[in-house]
């Protein structure tokens, strides 16, 4: 394993110091520094930017050609990390207790170290790596933001607030499904640097500003969680696979939400997020879809297809179906007789 020292904050020197340590030159532009790894230790980059409200962004797309450990050592208290793992699986422990922590793939870490210890992330060998940290210099951040922190009741406060370091602090769980959509924006207006600049700084405040709602989302009972998370997704598309296979059964959201063990309020999202529906919306559009595709063949009746689709009312199915495709169903099931 490769090990490299980082003793540097704020993150235009953590990128120096690394590069440094590559071998290569650290490359900047109107504060935002990066750093492409050398051929010899694998492929992608590493960029970093500091705002002056105490936040930070650094991104890690990397592959590495050897494991790879990284100790942020210097003698300071360190910032605030939320580190987010996009893609491969991360390590991370604290430097002066020797305990790994393993962040999965969309998976969320909030870590605060203790005194003037620092933290190791570590890199596996052939795995491709992105990773986004949303850093706070509690110091900055507590000074800029003084008013709004004093009446926040949160176990985060005293995270953000221990300017010396006094404890501390790991809290992991699943991303929400608002990291894939932020997080898509990150590459854009590379060629508009002052758009780009404010784009990274809307980026990493929307990541902190989701995280901390986040936090707050897993304290509470699944029946009342509101933040839908990335792994849920598929939940989501499993049922729509379900409902579309079985448009003759009467879908509730009651039942559905039991189903597939998700709140109504998340179910709805996921189908707004994944489908751009309604659960409704989606039941609806799949009845007609099926109906349209029942009412081509000889043997299914207008009658029938209402039936096969799970509808009661032969006059809703008409007005429904003409309202989607311009035509009755009696009319168009005439264009196949």
């Amino acid at each position: 394993m490769l090990v490299f020292q980082v003793n540097s904050i704020p993150l235009k020197d953590v990128i120096i110091s690394l590069a440094k340590s590559f071998q290569v030159e650290a490359q900047h532009f109107c504060g935002e520094y990066y750093l492409t790894l050398p051929e010899h230790l694998g492929w992608g980059e590493i960029r970093g930017i500091n705002f002056e409200n105490g936040l930070a962004l650094l991104i890690y797309k990397v592959t590495f050609k050897e494991d790879v450990r990284l100790e942020f050592t210097l003698n300071e208290v360190h910032p605030v990390k939320f580190l987010n793992s996009v893609q491969g699986l991360l390590h991370h422990e604290f430097a002066n207790k020797g305990k790994a922590h393993v962040i999965e793939e969309y998976k969320s870490a909030i870590v605060a170290s203790e005194q003037k210890n620092g933290h190791i992330i570590e890199f596996r060998q052939g795995v491709k790596h992105e990773v986004v940290s949303v850093e706070i210099d509690r110091e900055t951040f507590c000074k800029r933001e003084y008013c709004e922190m004093k009446d926040w009741n949160s176990a985060l406060r005293s995270v953000l607030t221990d300017t010396q370091g006094l404890k501390q602090f790991f809290h992991i769980a699943n991303s929400g499904v608002y990291f894939k959509t932020i997080l898509a924006d990150v590459e854009k207006y590379k060629k508009q640097n002052i758009v780009r600049k404010f784009n990274l700084q809307s980026i990493t405040i929307q990541m902190f500003m989701h995280q901390l709602v986040q936090f707050h989302d897993d304290s509470l009972q699944s029946d009342k969680s509101t933040v839908l998370r990335v792994q849920e997704l598929r939940r989501v598309e499993e049922l729509g696979e379900y409902i579309t296979k079985n448009l003759a059964d009467n879908h509730s959201i009651k039942s559905l939400s039991l189903s597939c063990g998700l709140n109504p309020a998340k179910l709805q999202d996921g189908f707004r997020y994944l489908f751009s529906q309604s659960v409704n919306e989606f039941i609806i559009n799949a009845r007609l879809e099926r109906a349209k595709e029942l009412l081509q063949d000889k043997e299914y009746s207008v009658r029938d297809v209402v039936a096969a689709i799970g509808l009661d009312s032969g006059s809703y199915f008409s007005k429904i179906y003409k309202e989607k495709y311009g035509i009755t169903p009696k009319k168009y099931k005439s264009i196949y007789s």
